[in-house]
């Protein structure tokens, strides 16, 4: 399969479990984020995983950049875009600014449609999406506890003749330990991805809880079926159908998530915006679209853009 010329923009957890595993392999990676402290470190003792996957992994300094900007001059074959999504329209032009052309784009985030916006910018052939079944948590600089990872991951197109490529990456991640499929249905599992963290993920940050606190207390295990029936009638309107069982699976799959905390939990501590709007959000529009209402997936927006406030202080 060769080597790989990798970037990976946004190296929080979902981006660091992504680069230990592919540079471990063997690969060249280039790190790019604005957190100094996080990639002075890795510079000092690596990029170290904990819990699931145990691995420490040296990157050269050339491989770290600060910002988007130091990019510029590197020949990279694929760069993944790990950041939050609600942050793309500001990305974006600068990426463009610095990257080749044929260049192959990855969304590697959360909800829906992110792939769209990064399509708009560098063309649908070269751009994808992978929908990961994948999660951690930041612990310190340089160190992400991987909480699980049910596999596979699944990888797509947004135009056929991106196949051959999908198909490719989809092996190279895979020798590195990190089970990847393509799929030519990616969008119906970025939908199955979106409405698991739409019903779980809010809860957990409205409530600073984990995840396996929410789904053992029958109170919120109950709000948690809820939203989820919404988000799966929604999807099904649209045009995603899914295999008989699916809602049980969703619960049972929620049920194995562990201790987790979740992004959405760790951003509204943090207060920094969350992805409400590419998730619970996207359920909402999609909704609208077919004339169905979605109290609960409304509702969850509403509390988690008034959690995004900042604090009163007289």
């Amino acid at each position: 399969m060769g080597e790989y010329r990798f970037g990976i923009i946004g190296v929080g957890p979902i981006g660091s479990v992504m680069a230990a595993h592919l540079a471990k392999a063997g690969h060249s990676v280039t790190l790019v984020d604005i957190l100094k402290d996080h990639l002075d470190e890795i510079n000092r003792s690596g990029l170290t995983l904990t819990g699931f996957k145990e691995m420490n992994v040296p990157f050269p300094g050339e491989n770290l950049c600060y910002s988007i900007d130091k990019m510029r001059g590197r020949k990279l074959d694929v760069v993944f875009i790990s950041v939050k999504a609600s942050i793309l329209p500001r990305v974006l032009p600068v990426l463009k600014k610095v990257t080749k052309p044929k260049t192959t784009f990855i969304s590697l985030q959360n909800g829906l449609d992110a792939e769209d916006l990064i399509a708009d910018v560098f063309g649908k052939e070269d751009t994808l999406r992978i929908v990961v079944n994948y999660a951690g948590n930041l612990i310190d600089n340089g160190k992400v506890r991987m909480s699980f990872f049910n596999a596979p991951n699944y990888i797509g197109v947004m135009d056929p003749a991106a196949e051959k490529n999908a198909k490719a990456l989809a092996e190279v991640i895979t020798a590195a330990d990190l089970e990847t499929a393509f799929t030519p249905e990616i969008k119906k599992y970025e939908w199955e991805k979106t409405i698991l963290n739409a019903a779980l993920s809010p809860v957990c940050a409205l409530t600073r809880r984990t995840m396996k606190q929410m789904m053992e207390f029958e109170e919120t295990r109950m709000l948690v079926e809820m939203i989820l029936r919404e988000g799966i009638e929604v999807a099904e309107a649209n045009g995603i159908h899914f295999e008989s069982g699916f809602l049980e699976h969703c619960m049972a799959y929620l049920d194995n998530a562990g201790h987790h905390k979740t992004s959405m939990h760790v951003d509204i501590e943090r207060g920094s915006p969350t992805e409400i709007g590419f998730i619970n959000g996207k359920i909402v529009d999609y909704g609208k679209l077919k004339g169905m209402p979605t109290p609960y997936n409304s509702t969850i927006v509403s509390l988690i853009r008034g959690s995004e406030l900042p604090e009163y202080k007289a």
